[in-house]
């Protein structure tokens, strides 16, 4: 079994309460389940609990069920997790931790897809994404990986003016995610929700990026993670404007999004709404 009474008892020798505990690496509820057998964590969120406490994997996990993990695969979890909060500087720097010439299959095909991820949608450089996406082999992938690395790929067809590839992707990715039975925490699906109601965004189908923000604001609620979601709750702030929606409303939104960015070390979006008051 899992030395779950370990966990909590060097975290109390330490004086360190849940909400402690937490800060920076995930909510209260994700490691309240854990530490009532209910739900383990995410294996980047088990690296950093353990590393706060002192302690490591094999101190937590039997050695017959320890998550046998390379130390590619520890750094690429990070950087996903990294990627995926946008906190591209500390992205930038996990990824440069990657040792390239001993990868994996598995562990080539997360460094690629998080690459492509980065250089299509934060950094815009389709001269390199294009490049990269002649190594990939998507049938390496993952189900979710899949979904994942077309979901950008919408974003990568609609910068380089290739509208009706982008939309026909865009009709085949949504279907695929909303008949996944899959209960993922990895933050792929949030991501993939993101993407979707983005690309919705940048053609001005506010009601349809609204519609699309709203579902991930309740996926991410219901998988009791924070990816992506200052992002789509921001989607809902600027689609909104549109309908000039109550300041009240605007301003609890907006809120939420500081909160949560501020949270994940999330600089863009934090630019984003300073900007915002400026431009007030």
């Amino acid at each position: 079994m899992i030395n779950v009474e370990k966990f909590i008892h060097t975290r109390k020798r330490l004086k360190m309460s849940q909400m402690s505990l937490c800060i920076n690496i995930c909510t209260q509820a994700t490691l309240s389940k854990f530490e009532k057998h209910r739900q383990v964590p995410a294996v980047d969120i088990m690296i950093l609990l353990c590393e706060r406490l002192g302690l490591t994997l094999n101190d937590i996990f039997p050695i017959h069920v320890t998550l046998k993990t390379t130390s590619n695969e520890q750094v690429l979890a990070l950087a996903m997790k990294a990627l995926f909060y946008q906190n591209l500087v500390k992205y930038h720097q996990l990824m440069t931790q990657v040792d390239i010439d001993n990868l994996l299959d598995s562990e080539q095909s997360t460094y690629q897809l998080l690459q492509y991820f980065s250089l299509v949608f934060f950094q815009k450089n389709d001269v390199k994404a294009t490049k990269l996406l002649k190594k990939i082999d998507v049938s390496q992938f993952s189900q979710l990986q899949q979904l994942l690395f077309y979901a950008i790929t919408i974003h990568y067809y609609y910068q380089q003016g290739f509208f009706n590839e982008a939309e026909k992707i865009f009709d085949d990715v949504w279907r695929h995610q909303k008949n996944l039975m899959v209960a993922d925490r990895s933050g792929f699906q949030a991501a993939i929700i993101y993407l979707l109601a983005q690309y919705q965004m940048s053609l001005k189908n506010y009601k349809y990026a609204m519609m699309l923000a709203t579902y991930g604001i309740n996926f991410t609620n219901d998988s009791d993670s924070t990816y992506f979601l200052e992002n789509l709750f921001w989607l809902l702030i600027e689609a909104g404007d549109i309908w000039h929606n109550q300041h009240f409303i605007v301003n609890e939104m907006i809120n939420n999004v500081r909160m949560i960015a501020k949270f994940h070390k999330n600089e863009s979006m934090l630019n984003k709404i300073n900007q915002r008051k400026k431009d007030i």
